[in-house]
């Protein structure tokens, strides 16, 4: 597929009243998880930031923040919201070293082609961040969505577990302050209990019924709303380490 048509399917989503609203809400318990750990203003980069709701956030926030973005389609969508843009693929990153409190990756890790390029894509977060600084990661909990994870979005290729992230983030010199699971906004008992509810819509047989009677893609957007991701907060130590 040529560049120019690269995530073409993901530029050419629309959000529904309702998922513009959940969309938002996610985002903003998000920068409120990162503003336990860093706070504006300062400089903060997101990795992959699809059609910058959150860059918008950041910005009302007072972060002075970056987007990098490989897709020119989205490239486009990001300058007309007035966001500051650099146009690169990662890894690597093109940030100089120690220049950023904030490097953000909400579900980018999974697209790592395997684990040479994960490590890679730490290391480079490792790189730029200044000493104290953030590195905030979204990933799907692929021991929830097991056969979802392949499905949802074909440029997966890296599992992601609680334990294999913390792992590669360990190894890559960081260390993790915090580590949220969660459906949506929903954590502990209220994700638990949404997680139970997505059983339901993978027993066995849903799958031919929904494309007999035609409800195949509503299931799909079922277990979208039902997907867990694991969010971690990792911190660059103040005295480096390596």
């Amino acid at each position: 597929m040529a560049d120019s048509q690269f995530y073409k399917t993901f530029s050419e989503k629309s959000l529904t009243t309702y998922g513009a609203g959940r969309r938002s809400r996610i985002e903003r318990h998000r920068l409120s998880l990162l503003g336990r750990y860093a706070t504006a203003p300062g400089s903060f980069f997101e990795i992959g930031p699809g059609h910058g709701t959150l860059g918008e956030l950041a910005v009302a926030h007072g972060w002075d923040y970056t987007a990098i973005e490989a897709s020119p389609i989205l490239l486009d969508v990001l300058r007309n919201k007035g966001l500051k843009v650099i146009e690169a693929w990662t890894p690597p990153m093109p940030m100089v070293d120690a220049s950023a409190d904030v490097v953000y990756a909400d579900q980018v890790l999974e697209h790592m082609r395997g684990i040479d390029d994960a490590r890679q894509f730490t290391a480079e977060a490792f790189r730029s961040l200044k000493p104290g600084g953030i590195f905030f990661v979204v990933v799907p909990d692929y021991l929830k969505e097991r056969e979802f994870f392949w499905d949802v979005d074909y440029t997966h290729n890296f599992v992601t577990t609680e334990r294999r992230v913390r792992q590669l983030f360990n190894d890559g010199g960081f260390d993790i302050l915090r580590v949220e699971r969660s459906i949506g906004i929903a954590t502990g008992l209220g994700r638990d209990l949404l997680a139970a509810a997505a059983s339901l819509v993978n027993v066995p047989g849903i799958d031919p019924l929904s494309r007999y009677t035609g409800t195949d893609d509503f299931l799909f957007r079922i277990r979208k709303n039902l997907f867990e991701t694991l969010t971690f907060v990792a911190q660059r130590p103040r005295t480096n380490a390596l």
